[in-house]
């Protein structure tokens, strides 16, 4: 890995950890999270401790079941909206790989 390579890791690293009100979820093939950064934990009202302890879906009356399905069968970027109960957002997910493994990284951010 080149000095570019490492300053561009920490550059994405910090730009997604620093949005403001736009939610990043950061989760693996079992649904559980794990990353967040503060935007998320104040979209969804639970600290970062008790969001890494969660499983995507688990915030949502029916675990988002019919979504992870699709987002696991189907590649390549989804987008919509879903309910949970915070409220309403706006989401784009996707598969991505960190250290050379499988993860989806989700970005969300609140129906106005």
């Amino acid at each position: 890995m080149t000095e570019l390579d490492i300053t561009q890791l920490a550059l994405l690293g910090e730009a997604a950890d620093c949005l403001e009100a736009v939610a990043v979820f950061v989760w693996d093939d079992d649904r559980t999270y794990v990353a967040v950064n503060d935007a998320a934990c104040e979209l969804v009202g639970r600290t970062r401790d008790e969001l890494l302890g969660l499983r995507v879906g688990d915030l949502t009356p029916d675990r988002a079941s019919a979504l992870f399905d699709e987002v696991v069968r189907r590649p390549g970027p989804h987008s919509g909206r879903h309910t949970f109960d915070g409220g309403e957002l706006h989401f784009v997910t996707t598969a991505t790989r960190i250290a050379g493994l499988p993860y989806w990284v989700s970005v969300c951010w609140r129906v106005s």
